[in-house]
């Protein structure tokens, strides 16, 4: 497919998404409701919310610099998880992973391709811890206990991954001598030119051959959605206040799994997924008002989005980074 009709089918998924994740949150909403309960917002709640979404980026600066082998500064790798987030919030289908990876290139000793080989990594334990709590908190929702087997499946499935992963980890020799006499028969050229990536990749997978730093990971990575859930505990505690929920450690964990499932839209910043997940996490299984369901996954996502939009622009402004050079304008080394 041309280059040019590529990015329009592309650009076109982006709209149809975004339109219609935009068209289910908001068709039935009354906005007058919404702004109302926005500014009966209880700010010094929605101050701990926000509180509670920087302690996730620390700790995913943590995990990212074990995973990095304390290549990075935590400042380092805070500021550049930072300009992801910022990226991603702009462009669409997660563009700020493979930026991640480019600015930590430019920034750092790292390559480009160790650092989105430990992406993969932090996207794997993300998508296996999701599934475990959607397998925990899902036979305490009615009518949803038959849905614990696509828990299952979802932590499954990562599950896989990271064992596929730990394998070349463990045996890096092995992968590349597989992938040179894959690579001496195929019509690609001198295999040095596609060795040297995959060597970057292997070289981002060693944190997962020490039993000790996968236990590191998986506590980090405890430690991190553990940040979110009570960063919806606290918007609980913002805007349903009048109402709120008899099991707010329930509702927090159902909308933490949810909300994540709808930053998977193809779309800035998950832009509608976010939001038709969390109102119908909170509307379908608990009961909540429409409008207020509405206002707290605006605000949420609102928080959130603001936080990493300004977080990641003084990252790029004080290392002198632009859109161009992290998204792939200029040449990355290989080192």
């Amino acid at each position: 497919m041309p280059l040019m009709k590529k990015k329009s089918v592309q650009i076109l998924i982006v709209i149809l998404v975004t339109a219609g994740g935009l068209y289910l949150a908001l068709h039935k909403v009354q906005f007058d409701k919404v702004w109302a309960a926005l500014r009966g917002a209880r700010w010094g709640w929605v101050g701990a919310a926000a509180l509670c979404a920087l302690s996730s980026y620390v700790l995913r600066a943590y995990r990212w610099r074990l995973l990095l082998d304390k290549q990075l500064t935590v400042r380092e790798a805070f500021g550049l998880i930072s300009i992801g987030y910022l990226v991603s919030d702009m462009l669409p289908f997660r563009a700020g992973d493979p930026a991640r990876g480019v600015a930590a290139s430019l920034r750092s000793p790292v390559s480009a391709m160790m650092a989105l080989s430990t992406v993969v990594v932090e996207r794997t334990l993300d998508m296996l811890t999701i599934g475990v709590v959607m397998v925990l908190t899902l036979p305490f929702i009615s009518g949803m206990e038959d849905t614990v087997s696509k828990g299952i499946l979802g932590g499954g499935a990562a599950l896989r991954v990271i064992l596929v992963l730990t394998l070349m980890a463990l045996y890096p020799e092995k992968v590349e001598s597989q992938a040179r006499w894959v690579l001496t028969r195929l019509p690609l050229g001198d295999p040095e030119r596609w060795l040297n990536p995959l060597r970057g990749i292997l070289e981002g997978l060693q944190a997962l051959r020490s039993p000790h730093k996968g236990i590191k990971l998986g506590l980090l990575s405890l430690g991190i959605w553990g940040a979110v859930l009570v960063y919806y505990i606290a918007m609980q505690r913002a805007l349903l206040y009048h109402a709120l929920p008899a099991r707010p450690f329930l509702v927090a964990a159902v909308v933490t799994w949810a909300t994540a499932l709808g930053m998977t839209a193809p779309t800035p910043g998950g832009l509608g997924g976010y939001h038709v997940a969390a109102q119908l996490a909170l509307t379908l299984p608990f009961g909540i008002d429409q409008d207020l369901a509405a206002a707290y996954g605006w605000l949420g996502w609102g928080l959130s989005y603001l936080l990493g939009v300004g977080l990641g622009t003084v990252a790029m402004l004080s290392w002198g980074l632009s859109f161009k050079s992290v998204l792939g304008g200029q040449e990355l080394r290989e080192t």
